[in-house]
């Protein structure tokens, strides 16, 4: 489960408010799949993901550069291998099919992706903004 949890917060209210949003639609997809129910969620997840990143990455961006943060350029990098990846996934399912294999590597990548990049690089900004 992808729970919210206070060690996700950064201080910035619209960011904490969107990462939990975030939270909430992949415990979604994980309470679908463990129902049976996920190839039926999945394509939900993934259209939910194309337009959350489009604001929450030019949030999130914006604040970057706004407080000149260094690594500004790396994280951007990160952002759009994100969205890369979704658009893949997303393709991927609609070429062959919402396989098990497939939203595995969806639940996997989605997980991955909090506990590495919100847990330490997106908290890592919230230190040096505030």
């Amino acid at each position: 489960m992808a729970m919210w949890r206070d060690n996700l917060k950064i201080g910035v209210s619209v960011i904490d408010s969107q990462h939990k949003e975030l939270c909430d639609r992949i415990d979604q997809l994980f309470a679908a799949c463990n129902q049976g129910k996920g190839r039926e969620e999945i394509i939900k997840t993934l259209e939910f993901l194309e337009g959350y990143t489009i604001k929450h990455f030019s949030d999130e961006e914006k604040l970057q550069l706004s407080s000149t943060y260094p690594k500004y350029k790396e994280h951007k990098e990160m952002h759009e291998f994100f969205k890369k990846k979704i658009a893949d996934l997303k393709y991927d399912i609609t070429k062959n099919g919402a396989s098990i294999a497939v939203i595995s590597k969806t639940n996997y990548f989605l997980m991955d992706w909090l506990l590495n990049h919100i847990q330490k690089v997106d908290v890592e900004l919230a230190k040096y903004i505030k």
